[in-house]
C-alpha cells in the first residue's frame, strides 16, 4: 500500500516491532505517521525512528491519551498556576484485568521482547504523563511482579519510587491481573491540599476530581468535549482530540504533541527502570 498508493499519512495499530519497520518505511517515503504507544520495542528502534523523522520534517504523534481528558486537563491547569502551592508528592494507583489475561491468550502484549508486558504496554502511558505533571524524572527504584497467567513471561505489575528534576517525589503502581478492582487514581500532593483524580470501571470515563483542604472536601466538575456516539468505544472521543490535532498538523507542516520525541523519552525511561529494578 505503501508503495502504490499516493498516502499523506498513516494511522498505525500493530505491535511495537512492527510498527517500527512499518514507520520506517513510511518516513522514507515522507509519509506523515499517527503512531500507538509504545512507539517501538526498544530504545534503539525509538531512537532510530525519532531521528528519521526530524530529520524529514515527517509530522508524526504517538497515541498517548491521558491528558487529553478534560479532568486531567484541569487537573493539570490547577498544578501549573499553584492554586493549592506547589507539588510536593505524586501517587499513582492503577489495577485493572488487561483482557489477554482474562482470556489467557499468548500474544506480543505479554511478550517483553516485542514490547509487551505492563511496563511496556500499559505504563508508558503513565510514564508520560507523570512527567506532564510533574516535569522530568531523574531517578527511579522499581519492582516487577509476574504470574503464570502472563503467557509470555511478561511482567504483571509494576511498584516504584520516583524523584523528579524540581524536587518532587512520587510513588507508582500498576497491575495488569487485578481480578476484583478496576481503578485508576492520581493523588496530588500540594502545600496547601491534595486533590485526588480517579475513575473506577472504566478506560478514560468516570473520572472525577476531589479537593482535601483544611479538613474539608470538595468536588470539582469540568465541561465534557465532544460527544461519544452509541456503541462507540469510550476511548474514541479522546482519541478523536489527538487525530484532529494531527490532520491539521499534516496541513499546516508543523510538528504537534505528543510527538514521536515523547515517545522515544517514554522508551529511555522503560529502559531505565528496567536497569534499575530492586
Amino acid at each position: 500500500m505503501l508503495d502504490n498508493e499516493d498516502l499523506d499519512a498513516v494511522a498505525l495499530a500493530v505491535p511495537p516491532d512492527i510498527q517500527y519497520q512499518i514507520a520506517k518505511y513510511a518516513i522514507k517515503k515522507k509519509i506523515h505517521i499517527f503512531a500507538e504507544k509504545p512507539l517501538a520495542a526498544n530504545y534503539k528502534q525509538a531512537l532510530e525512528l525519532a531521528r528519521l523523522a526530524k530529520k524529514t520534517r515527517v509530522v508524526n504523534m504517538v497515541d498517548f491519551i491521558f491528558p487529553e481528558i478534560e479532568e486531567w486537563a484541569k487537573v493539570k491547569n490547577i498544578i501549573a498556576k499553584k492554586i493549592y502551592g506547589k507539588l510536593k508528592h505524586i501517587s499513582v494507583n492503577w489495577n485493572f484485568l488487561s483482557y489477554d489475561i482474562k482470556n489467557k491468550i499468548s500474544s506480543w502484549k505479554t511478550d517483553v521482547k516485542k514490547g509487551g508486558g505492563a511496563l511496556s504496554f500499559y505504563f508508558s502511558h503513565a510514564l508520560y504523563y507523570l512527567e506532564y505533571y510533574a516535569g522530568k524524572i531523574t531517578d527511579v527504584r522499581s519492582v516487577f511482579a509476574h504470574s503464570k497467567e502472563s503467557k509470555k513471561g511478561g511482567e504483571v505489575g509494576v511498584d516504584m519510587l520516583i524523584k523528579f528534576k524540581d524536587g518532587i517525589m512520587g510513588d507508582a503502581h500498576v497491575r495488569a491481573n487485578d481480578r476484583g478492582l478496576s481503578r485508576h487514581k492520581l493523588e496530588f500532593i500540594c502545600e496547601r491540599a491534595t486533590i485526588i483524580l480517579e475513575n473506577e470501571n472504566g478506560v478514560v470515563n468516570n473520572f472525577v476530581i476531589k479537593v482535601y483542604e483544611n479538613g474539608a472536601s470538595k468536588k470539582i466538575s469540568v465541561k465534557k468535549i465532544g460527544p461519544t456516539l452509541k456503541k462507540e468505544d469510550e476511548r474514541v472521543r479522546i482519541v478523536r482530540k489527538n487525530a484532529d490535532r494531527f490532520v491539521k498538523a499534516c496541513i499546516r507542516k508543523v510538528q504537534t504533541v505528543p510527538s514521536f520525541a515523547d515517545g522515544l523519552r517514554v522508551q529511555e525511561l522503560i529502559e531505565k527502570i528496567k536497569s534499575r529494578k530492586i
